[in-house]
Formats: C-alpha cells, structure tokens, sequence
C-alpha cells in the first residue's frame, strides 16, 4: 500500500487517539443519555418532554432519536468508556473521508496534510459527546461519495438516499447533507453531465428524509440554522479573538486568496459559499466549511503561491513508517488510558444528594438541567440544554427570576418554586437570602436554597 493510500488510515488514527484522550461532560450529554434511556426502556420515540415541571407533556421534537438511542447503547455496553470510544469512532471517521476528500486529483501530501490537520483541529470545537458528532462523520463521507460520482463513479449515488434516511434520524444536521446533494446536482445540471444520477438521487434523498415521523422536520432544520438563538455561545457568529474562530478566519482568508490567484471551478463556489453563508451565521457550523475548503486548497495552493526554488531537505525512507509507528503507539496509548468517568468539575456534584430529600418545584442553572436530569431524576428540572420547549415563556420567566428583573416574584409564585439550585453570584441568590430562603448545602461553585 502507498504513503498516498496510507494517508487516510493514518488521519482517522491520530483523530481517534486525540478523540479519545479526554473525558465526557458536556451538559447536553446528559440529556441525550436520560433520552435514549427512556426510549430503550418504553420502546417508543420520545415525543412529549418528561423531563421539567414546566413544560411536562408538551410535544417537541429534536430529530436526534436515533443519535440519542445509540450514544446510550455505548454507555449502556462498556460506561463512560463506550461513550469516549463511541466519539473517537465518529471522529475517526470524519478523519478518514476528510483526507480523502483532501488528496482527490493528485493533490499533494505535503500541501494537503497540514490542512486537514488544521480542519480536524478547528472541528474540535464540536466533538462533544452529543449526536452532532454523527453529521461531523457524515459530511465528509456524503462529500467524498458526491466527488467520485461526479468523477463517472455515479453507482455510488444509490448509497446516498439510504444514508439519508440514517442521517435524518441521527442529528438534524441532515438537512446539510440534502443541501449538499443538491448543489452537486445543480452543478451537474448546469455542466450537463450526470445530470440524471444526481437529480434521482437528489429526489429520493429527499423523500427518504420524509419517511420517520421521528425526525426533525426539514423546514424546522432549516429554520434552526437560518435563525439560530444568538444567546447560546455556539450559536454565535465566529470570534476571530478566539483561538477556533482565528483559524476559521485562516481558511476564509486562504479560500479567498486562493480565489484571487487562481479561480476555481462553479462546483467550488456553489459548495464554499453556502458554506461560509452558515458558517458565519453560528460557530458550530464552522468545520464544515473549513471541510469543504480542505479540498479546495489542497488542490488549488500550489499554484497560488509564488515560484520559489527553494533546497528540499533529504527525507529519510523511514520517516513515513516512524510517523506510523508514533500514531499507533499514541492510539494505543490512548486506548490503555481511556477516561472512566464525565469531568464534572462544573455541575454541583453534591446537590443530586440533597434534592433527593426534598420535593416541590426546583428551579436549577440552565447550564446544570441536563446534568440534573440524568443525576437526580427524582427532581424534575425547571430548564435544560433542550432550550425549544421552553421558548419563548419559560425561558423569558427564567431570565426574570434569575437576573432579578421587576417580576422575579411573581415567577416564583407563579411556578410554585420551593427551591433554587444556583451560583452563589446569582442575584436572586443574594436576594433569596435576604428573604429568609434556608442553605440546604452548597460549596464554592452552587448553592441549593429552600423556601422557608
């Protein structure tokens, strides 16, 4: 096998060993486990919140069943480990199709590695342990498969309905794959080749998107990511003062170079510019055009830059196979040190003890719903990471309560609060107090009062 064949193997197994080296705890975690959890022991999609006492029976849905159904599997079958191995798969495989996608007509290894380093690196921001992580793995894998059928390769395009129909159940991220399809079809339209295979597949992809009534409807995808809710950090447009919105901003900025010196094909602007439309719209959906640019600039780089002769230093034979070795070794590595347990160094690991004792309405940190969901069951939460069932008046209620606003009172009254689990810093912390509310425990980080 070639270093060129090589390649992809080796980006999927350094992703997966990076993957892998970190404990869960995102706080959207727990939710999606206490869902898939649920779903498993009634044998039925979770269509009405169980979860609060504010919104307990409403519809919702977030077209993520399946996701949430197979990242309980992983912890249902080997703990916390399943869960960490279950990501570093999912990684892996984004890494795979990436370098794939990147070393498509002849593109070098030296121009096109470092890239879909960078890619991945940007991608980190995203590798939580939610079912987002199946579309991180997905987009590149319908990308590759579109580029070899636009190459004459178009009995690949019967596997695309079908990985729809997965996709649309696993994370909502699927109305990106079906937008993806359909700007390869518009441009074989447009270059009149393939036309049919692309449109067919377009059309059945999309039906197969409409077949679980499980799923999160397309226009509510849509809506999702053209208006998404700015309060919610990765919601927010790119920060180029951070360190993944600086290297975001590197790409757009080398695209765009790139573009100057060299052009690019009509497929090339119909893929980056959607792409960098969302991108700019929510921090989350940057990798995904830091993805689709990997393929670009690894072709297109080389004949961007100035005619230099430089001396090429001598590359020993083995340094390929020493590069493999390394990976390995650190996969293993890896492997043997697996995390055993969530970092929950944020959530207030000491309150699910005390809630247990105690019942009434809690109103709880949003940040903390998710975790207390999963932990203290028993209590059902005021609010959580789920955030759309309780728009626009549970949440607007929250805010009042919380930052103190003219009515904070009356939301208390009106809910039936008995307790509040909560930073210390909090104003209606500090207000609560003042008000004769009992300190039923609490440390540096969360304070749980009770109403007197």
């Amino acid at each position: 096998m070639t270093l060129r064949l090589l390649t992809p193997f080796v980006v999927a197994l350094g992703a997966f060993a990076v993957a892998v080296s970190r404990p869960p705890g995102d706080s959207d975690m727990y939710w999606h486990l206490a869902s898939g959890k649920w779903m498993l022991e009634h044998r039925d999609i979770l269509r009405t919140d169980v979860f609060s006492s504010t919104v307990v029976g409403q519809p919702y849905s977030v077209g993520e069943w399946l996701g949430e159904v197979v990242l309980y599997l992983a912890y249902a079958i080997a703990g916390w480990p399943g869960i960490v191995l279950l990501r570093g798969l999912l990684v892996a495989v984004a890494g795979f199709f990436l370098a794939r996608v990147a070393l498509r007509s002849g593109a070098r290894l030296a121009v096109a590695v470092p890239i879909v380093v960078a890619a991945l690196v940007l991608s980190t921001i995203v590798w939580t342990d939610r079912p987002h992580l199946f579309t991180l793995a997905l987009f590149p894998l319908l990308l590759d498969l579109l580029l070899a059928a636009r190459d004459g390769r178009t009995r690949r395009l019967v596997l695309a309905p079908p990985l729809l129909l997965v996709w649309t159940d696993l994370h909502g991220g699927y109305a990106l794959g079906l937008a993806l399809i359909a700007l390869f079809a518009l441009e074989a339209v447009i270059r009149r080749q393939h036309a049919g295979a692309f449109v067919a597949s377009l059309a059945f992809a999309a039906v197969a998107t409409l077949l679980d009534p499980g799923s999160l409807g397309l226009g509510s995808a849509i809506g999702h990511a053209a208006s998404p809710p700015r309060f919610i950090v990765e919601e927010a447009p790119p920060d180029v003062l951070n360190p993944a919105g600086a290297l975001f901003a590197l790409f757009v900025l080398g695209v765009l170079g790139v573009a100057l010196r060299t052009g690019g094909s009509p497929l090339d602007a119909l893929v980056l510019i959607p792409l960098l439309v969302l991108a700019l719209s929510a921090q989350r959906d940057m990798p995904y055009f830091a993805f689709a640019a990997a393929s670009y600039l690894a072709r297109r780089l080389p004949d961007a830059l100035p005619r230099i002769t430089l001396p090429w230093p001598h590359v020993p034979r083995a340094l390929p196979a020493g590069i493999v070795v390394g990976i390995g070794a650190f996969a293993l590595t890896s492997l043997a040190t697996l995390p055993s347990a969530p970092d929950e160094s944020g959530y207030p690991t000491g309150a699910p003890a005390a809630l247990r004792q105690g019942t009434g309405v809690l109103l709880n940190e949003y940040d903390w719903g998710g975790y207390l969901i999963w932990r203290a069951p028993e209590r059902p939460v005021f609010i959580d990471g789920r955030l759309y069932p309780y728009l626009p008046s549970v949440f607007a209620d929250w805010n009042e309560a919380v930052l103190l606003g003219p009515h904070w009172r009356d939301v208390l009254l009106r809910y039936k609060v008995s307790a509040v689990l909560l930073r210390p810093d909090r104003p209606l912390t500090g207000a609560l107090r003042e008000d004769g509310w009992h300190v039923v425990a609490g440390a540096d980080r969360w304070v749980l009062l009770s109403r007197p």
